[in-house]
Formats: C-alpha cells, structure tokens, sequence
C-alpha cells in the first residue's frame, strides 16, 4: 500500500450515463497548433484567471529528470491499484530506466480550491472541482481568458501515459490546505467484475478512496507526499498551483529543442503579458531545463515582433458599429520598413511570415488569440502589423466564437443575431483597416522616423544597377599601387543595398572584407544602420568609417551637408560579443575572425552611403 493508503481508481459510469474521457481528447484535434504551443497557451489562460490581488502571476515551465531518490518514490506510489495497460498506458511509463516529468506551476494564484466533489456547490468557489472533475465546464465571468473546459486536456495529450499529478495550495475559510490528486485520461471501456459486464468512463484519479470515488491527499498529508515526490514547495504563506505531468512526450525534438520552442510559444502568444518589460508586468515567466535556465526572448528586442508591440502602445483606433451604438473595441496600426532575417519556426506557427500584413486579435485579457492575415504590403521592403483589442462589453460575444483551443474568432458560431452582426462588423473594420494600411502611404523606421518607400525604392533602384550579387564582399587589394575600396549604401530606415565605390587608397591600407549588405536596428531607442566586416589581415589596425548620403541617380555621394542639414553620424563599433566601442575610429587587431559592425544613425529621408576602410598600426588620415 502506497503512502496514507492513496491508489488508483477508475471512474465507472453512473445511472444516468456521462461523459467518455476521450471527448476530451479528441475535442483539440481540430487545432493546428503543436500541443507544446496549446500547453502554453491553455496554462497560461487558466492562470491568468486564477490571479489574485494587484501583484504579478509567476508562470514557470519545467522538465526534468526524476532523481535516484526520487523516480522510486513515482513508481512505488503511482503503481498502487495502477489499471490494466489496456486500460491505461501509465504501467510501461514507470517501468522506463529513465522517468521525467514536465511540470507547470502558477503562484500569485489562488489555487484550486472550493469543494472536491461535483455533487456539492458552493457559489463561487468551483475551481478544484471544474478543472479535476467536470469536463468542458465553463464560465461567464468577464476578465477569464479561457475556462476549464477541453482545453485542459492538453496536460494529457502531451503525456505519454495520459496522467498527471495535481499538486495545489488553497484558502480553505481561514486556514491554507494543500491538495494532491492523481488524474489520467484514457479511452472508455467494457470489462468483466465479478461475472457482470460494467462499463467505465476511461477517467482514472489517484489519491484516497472514499465511498467509491478519490479525495485529494489534503494538509499534512499532502505536503508530505508531495515533498518525498520532489515536488517544489509553494512559497511560505502563498497559494498556486503545479500540475506534473509524467512522461512527457515532446515529439522528434530533443529536450533542448522542446524546450527553445517552449519559450518561442511563450513569446509569440503570451507577449502582451510581458509588457511593460521588467518588474511591472503582469506575468512573469520562466523556463528551466534539468535545473538551467532558458531564456525567454523579450518582445521589444525580437525584430518580428516589436511592430505588434509598438502598435500595441498605439490603440489610438475605437472600431464601433455607429447605427447600432456600441463600441467593439480599439485597433492600433503600425507600418515600418521589414525587419530583416528569418522569422522563427514557432511565428509561423501562429500564422505569420516574413513579411508582415497582420492584425493581432486579443480579447481584455490581452491574450494573443490569432494573427489575423491582410493583404500583402505593396512594396516589398514594407509591411505594418495591427493589434485589436475587443471592448470589455464584447468579451462575453468574442468568447461564444473560439473553439476548445481559444485560437480562432468563428463569428459564424453565434446564434444571436445581433451579436453575429456585432462580431461580423468588427472583423469586417478590421479587414478595411490592413486593406488601407497595405497601399502607398508613407512609412515610419524603428525610430519613428517618416521616408516615403515610393521614393526611397525608385532611389534604390538605381543605386542597385550594376552591383554584385547579396552578401559580396568588397575587398581593398594590400599591393601599393592598385586601389579598391567599396560603398554601400543603406536607407534612413530602408532596405540595405550594395553600390560599387572605386576610392583611392593610400599606401598602408588594409583589406576590409564586408558581410552582407547595410541591415537595420535600434540601438537605445533610435534608428541605426548597421555594416559588418573582418579584417582579414593580421595586424594592428586603425579602422574609419565613413557615412555620406547618396544622391542617386548617377550623382555619386555627397559629404558635405548644405547649411543646416543633418548628416549620417557615426555611432561606434560594435564587436560580436555585442559590446558598443564609441568613436569614428576603431584600433584593433585583424587576421582573428572577429566580426565587427560599423554602427551610423543615417539622417531622415535619405540613402546613406557606408565606407569602411582600414590603415596599419596608428595611421591617420
């Protein structure tokens, strides 16, 4: 017998019928999203609506390996009254040489609490009994993100025996309890008992049997057990909740993998949370793997994404249907020049591209419920990126339309006629508001700054006539009397190109090889162009970058500003490990590999050209 007599035991069904366990299941597979994505994203949901008071929710996601003291204890406890392997695959799970379990915990919440048995009510404290007992139970309380309805199976499909372990802690009246229950999901079934035929739901728990059915362990039985699993204790004083789930299956990634897509999911779908940035977001998130720490990327830095968060700050919009007088939320637009690079796997999983034409739909809770898809931008270095938020008023309606999965708005779902019509209405402004956004207009770059892309693109044109292919480096030859040298040009915000520069070089001049064409970033807060190069050749050396802007057309570049123009400035020098050297000057030693970047803040509404050339030892010119 296992610890204070916890076993398993399985849910057969009642008088009146019920519910088969694998409904639950087979309600996420109309969704495409990879189950470590809709892990995240249910979690999350139910989270968010479990917080208490004004502080922030700490949401934490970890896998690890059970140890020598610890994966005993698992196989010792859970194998007590464990069902048949037909019934239930947790047997094959604890018989592996190597158990892991994944494990979700929230705290800044309430816990699961209210009454553990379905059959007793108590208003307004249903928790406990809505996410272990009921399934597709609901809510319609405004500000929830979500409900514990199908979406929580989610912590089964991704287990390879369908099973998890459910460790809270609570407000009881006046007093903290903790609980621990078992739970498994499997398929219904027929079996024989006793010479009769009886029939089960395919629902399993693990925990004290009473009256044929499972209580939680509870108190001090629950802290001890839970301990002696390896289970992390909840803070002194406070309320959450952990949910393990017992061999987790990842897919064909390996752990690391699973792991990076984890946070990626994190970022992608929960990024309104993290914002502001820092201490006074309202969700704080973590990630550890075997007890290290992996980093979840921060929205501002990561070059897809930050157009969603500055449109985000810019809600400016309020989307109404003015005949039928209701507001249906607001919608905050935002165009920008494309970031560049690749977008990440777990972006294009939620629908985006690189190339950005999308609106993010959210509901109050400011939880990323798809990446709504426009027309293309109508120039290729462009793009804009919307986020609409519904009005408080519209929750309940905006609801009604999401699947199991929350990742979807299916208007056609409502029955109600006028809020089918209301619902209708607002994606239809929606649609209008990219369509817009997609023509000629002008554009701003990462610093707000305004350039026409018409203008810009016809000038680039003619910069790119006659230029090499992407990414050619151009070479400054070391012999005394050939000259070589390169320009490359960049707009003020604008797509990087390559023009061919034949400059003289002074005797002593040093090869600098460029990588790629001019690229564009931020750097504290403004616009910057960015070039990066090696040095090929060993050596001190003293390296000068030299910003003019281009006149196009043939006309060369131009150093000298008229009276009172702004000029192409030169920032510093960034060396690989991301460390800013500042100055129009950089010494330092080539022939090593290093790759550095020449860092110019370009003046508006130009085309900057970018030289870099490099002398011997202390050389000035």
């Amino acid at each position: 017998m296992s610890a204070y007599g916890a076993r398993w035991l399985s849910e057969p069904y009642g008088p009146g019928g019920g519910g088969a366990a694998e409904g639950a299941l087979r309600n996420l597979d109309a969704t495409e999203l990879d189950p470590l994505t809709l892990l995240v994203r249910e979690s999350v949901q139910n989270s968010w609506d479990a917080r208490t008071g004004d502080g922030p929710v700490d949401y934490r996601v970890e896998l690890r390996t059970l140890g020598p003291s610890e994966a005993p204890v698992w196989r010792d406890m859970l194998s007590e009254g464990v069902p048949r392997a037909d019934h239930l695959r947790l047997r094959s799970s604890l018989a592996r040489s190597v158990l892991r379990i994944l494990t979700v915990t929230d705290t800044g919440t309430r816990g699961l609490g209210g009454p553990t048995r379905a059959d007793v009510a108590k208003p307004g404290e249903s928790d406990f009994v809505s996410f272990v007992r009921k399934i597709g139970s609901s809510s319609d309380a405004n500000g929830r993100g979500g409900t514990y309805g199908f979406g929580k199976a989610v912590f089964h499909l991704i287990s390879a025996a369908h099973t998890v372990l459910v460790h809270t802690r609570c407000w009881v009246g006046d007093r903290l309890e903790t609980r621990l229950i078992g739970w498994a999901v499997h398929e219904s079934y027929t079996t024989d008992v006793s010479g009769t035929a009886k029939t089960y739901t395919g629902r399993h728990y693990w925990g004290k049997p009473t009256g044929g059915y499972v209580e939680p362990l509870v108190g001090d039985e629950a802290d001890e057990v839970a301990r002696r699993l390896g289970l992390r204790p909840f803070p002194e004083g406070g309320t959450g909740t952990t949910v393990a789930v017992v061999d987790p299956v990842l897919g064909e990634r390996g752990d690391d993998e699973a792991m990076r897509w984890i946070s990626e999911a994190m970022l992608w779908n929960l990024w309104p949370k993290m914002l502001p940035e820092g201490g006074d977001a309202p969700m704080r998130f973590s990630i550890l793997h075997e007890g290290r720490t992996v980093p979840v990327p921060r929205p501002s830095e990561t070059p897809h994404l930050r157009p969603f968060v500055w449109a985000f700050d810019d809600m400016s919009h309020v989307v109404e249907h003015k005949s039928m007088r209701r507001n249906l939320g607001r919608l905050g637009m935002r165009k920008f020049l494309a970031p560049v690079g690749p977008i990440s796997t777990a972006a294009r999983e939620v629908g985006l591209g690189d190339r950005l034409h999308h609106t993010c739909l959210m509901r109050p809770v400011d939880l990323v419920v798809k990446y709504l898809e426009g027309p293309p931008f109508y120039e290729e270095h462009g793009g804009y990126a919307a986020v609409f938020r519904a009005d408080q008023d519209m929750d309940r309606v905006f609801a009604a339309t999401e699947p199991a999965t929350h990742d979807d708005w299916l208007v056609d779902k409502l029955q109600d006629v006028e809020e089918h019509r209301l619902a209708k209405h607002a994606l239809r402004k929606i649609a209008d508001a990219m369509k817009e956004a997609s023509g000629p207009a002008s554009v701003v770059n990462e610093a707000g700054e305004g350039v026409s892309l018409a203008g810009m693109s016809q000038l680039l044109a003619g910069l790119m006539v006659g230029t090499a292919g992407e990414g050619a480096a151009a070479v400054f030859p070391t012999n005394g009397g050939a000259s070589g040298g390169g320009g490359r040009a960049g707009g003020a915000g604008g797509a990087g190109a390559a023009t061919a520069g034949q400059p003289g070089r002074p005797r002593g001049r040093q090869r600098v090889v460029y990588l790629g064409d001019p690229v564009h970033d931020v750097l504290d807060g403004q616009a910057v162009i960015v070039q990066r190069f090696t040095l090929p050749d060993l050596g001190a050396h003293v390296v000068h970058g030299r910003p003019a802007v281009a006149l196009g057309e043939g006309q060369g570049s131009e150093a000298e500003p008229p009276l009172g123009a702004s000029t192409p400035t030169v920032l510093g020098w960034r060396s690989q490990s991301g460390v800013i050297t500042e100055g129009r000057t950089l010494s330092t030693e080539g022939g090593d590999g290093a790759v550095w970047s020449l860092v110019v803040r370009p003046a508006p509404d130009t085309v900057t050209e970018l030289v870099v050339v490099a002398d011997q030892g202390q050389v000035s010119i």
